[in-house]
């Protein structure tokens, strides 16, 4: 049995789907209550999108959204989140073109038949191509997901000049045996000695 990649009967829903989930909060689990009640895609026809969401990484087996889910959510990286995601869950279709989200339907659709190695008359081919086309309006695969900003570490009206170097100073003590004196010029010979050679 052939292992077709993500595809769903209804891929003309699927932007209207990806709208929704960008506008409504995460669940803590994407259930058929969540997709009519909470996204309001009330049609038995959004059913399939639940495991659809699964293979392209946007829950995981429990039915809880992953973080891919969430990144989905933030407009600087919807799309780029979306590509990435269209690579790896289509990875087989870009082994046979590098560029597949640059072919047109019918060239998709020739490569898929040929790296499935689905006969001409396969009716599921043809969804495939049209839901990774569909999943192509949403992505783009030229952009990269912004880097996170920076938080200012310095606030207003904090000196930003880089600290002062650090001053060392010696300090010394000199002890003198003076001379039993009363000759005041004596001193001053001493003091004098005392500038000129050690306190210059």
């Amino acid at each position: 049995m052939l292992k077709y990649p993500p595809y769903v009967d209804s891929y003309g829903q699927l932007e209207r789907l990806f709208a929704k989930i960008k506008e409504a909060s995460v669940p803590s689990k994407f259930t058929h209550d969540f997709l009519s009640t909470v996204l309001g895609l009330k049609s038995s026809s959004y059913r399939p999108m639940i495991p659809f969401l699964k293979r392209l990484g946007f829950i995981d087996q429990a039915n809880v959204p992953t973080k891919v889910y969430s990144d989905f959510r933030d407009e600087s990286k919807t799309k780029v989140i979306m590509a990435q995601q269209i690579k790896s869950a289509y990875g087989l279709l870009y082994t046979a073109h590098t560029y597949a989200h640059k072919l047109k339907k019918d060239e998709i659709i020739s490569k898929l038949y040929s790296v499935l190695g689905a006969s001409k008359d396969d009716k599921t081919i043809p969804k495939v191509a049209a839901t990774f086309l569909a999943l192509c309006k949403v992505a783009d695969f030229e952009g990269e997901i912004p880097p996170p900003e920076q938080k200012e570490t310095i606030g207003k009206g904090v000196d930003t000049q880089p600290p002062s170097l650090v001053k060392l100073g010696i300090s010394y003590t000199i002890n003198l045996n003076l001379p039993a004196t009363t000759d005041i010029e004596v001193f001053n010979a001493i003091f004098k000695a005392l500038k000129e050679n050690l306190l210059k």
